[in-house]
């Protein structure tokens, strides 16, 4: 019998209990969403400060209950291939992998810039408030360190993921399995032991000569699988899409190349990128030639959209734009006493000055990746239609 490496044990024990602790997760954004259903949110509101809208919360709660539990259900079920050692969850946990470190890197790199941020910044005093007291800048730090440091760990199982699943050595470890069931007896596996059953023994035909291949003709080249990147990109294309159509549900204005859109022309805008997102993601696992050059093209579109970011009248607009819009949520969330109003919004704006040039270029290298591995994969959608 094939033995599984240790590899990919651990690996399925890693992900077992992050799916567990997705799938807690999952309840308990369920249990907040039922008590905001019942009415039990009003309990969050205090004298001059009410509680936030109720639909809101209850939609927000909802939506993270159910991608919770669908990143619960998908963890499981590769879990559980894992140990049975299926081929597509190899495959399945490379994509797993593959937003992990996508993921947790963006984190990291938020985290970081709200450290440098934060230890440089300095509130004035909070008047008129002795309930408030002026955070300790140590314990702030401690706090970021260990925010970094759990979503390193989580970069790192991610990469870990991508970098053992593509070695050669375990794709023959699941390439081995299938072929099992073919072996009905140890002494195939020892050619020392003699065949005593000759039962099943056929005679065998005499040789045939080769069929003749004609000058000019090439043998029909074998036809190779679509690379795990290209699986990847379009799981992040296809996560987009979706993400796109949340954001029909948030009452905020988009901006997109330095415009402020509002209203249908901004639900009309996100529908239209997210049917381009969702059908280039499908056209990739299909390896379709049109999903490959949408998926370009988004590409290309976004990053024109980031570099348009670089005129400096087109940053001022998006700051305005950014400030506009946490005021417009202010009335979503319970608010803050007066004294602490001013602080935190001087915080918001010096995280948005030095946030948003790394932010451009953090997303400029992101979607050059993306190019890279969708220029180095065109040999697998050429002539698919």
């Amino acid at each position: 019998m094939h033995r599984r490496p240790s590899g990919v044990t651990l690996s399925a024990a890693v992900l077992g209990l992050i799916s567990l602790f997705l799938f807690l997760g999952g309840v308990f954004d369920i249990t907040v969403a039922v008590l905001f259903a019942n009415g039990s949110g009003a309990a969050l509101s205090t004298p001059g400060n009410p509680a936030p809208p109720q639909n809101l919360m209850l939609f927000v709660f909802g939506f993270m209950a159910l991608t919770t539990l669908i990143c619960a259900a998908w963890g499981m079920s590769t879990f559980l291939g894992l140990l049975r050692m299926s081929r597509w969850a190899r495959i399945s946990i490379m994509i797993i992998g593959g937003c992990l470190a996508t993921m947790s890197l963006l984190q990291l790199f938020v985290c970081i810039i709200a450290q440098v941020t934060m230890k440089n910044f300095v509130p004035p005093p909070n008047f008129g408030s002795s309930t408030l007291v002026a955070p300790d800048p140590n314990a702030l730090q401690g706090v970021f360190f260990v925010g970094e440091a759990l979503w390193l760990c989580i970069a790192a199982i991610g990469i870990w993921w991508l970098v053992y699943f593509a070695r050669r050595r375990t794709r023959e470890a699941f390439a081995l399995v299938p072929l099992k069931p073919f072996l009905s007896s140890t002494a195939q596996l020892n050619p020392a032991t003699p065949i005593t059953d000759f039962s099943v023994a056929q005679p065998i035909d005499p040789a045939q000569p080769a069929a003749e291949v004609p000058i000019g003709e090439a043998a029909p080249a074998a036809v190779r699988e679509r690379p795990i990147s290209m699986t990847i990109v379009a799981v992040l294309l296809l996560l987009a899409a979706l993400s796109m159509l949340t954001c029909l549900l948030i009452p905020v204005p988009l901006f997109f190349f330095g415009m402020k859109f509002s209203g249908s022309y901004a639900h009309l805008l996100l529908i239209s990128m997210a049917a381009l997102y969702a059908v280039a993601g499908i056209g990739l696992l299909r390896r379709m030639s049109l999903g490959w050059l949408l998926a370009v093209g988004v590409n290309l579109l976004g990053l024109l959209n980031l570099l348009t970011m670089f005129s400096p009248p087109i940053r001022f607009r998006w700051l305005v734009y950014m400030r506009e819009a946490m005021a417009s949520t202010q009335s979503m969330v319970p608010a803050v006493p007066n004294s602490a109003l001013v602080p935190a919004q001087m915080l918001q704006q010096k995280m948005l000055g030095a946030l948003i040039v790394p932010s451009l270029v953090l997303g400029i290298l992101y979607v050059l990746v993306i190019l890279v591995l969708l220029w180095r994969a065109r040999w697998a959608y050429k002539g698919n239609e």
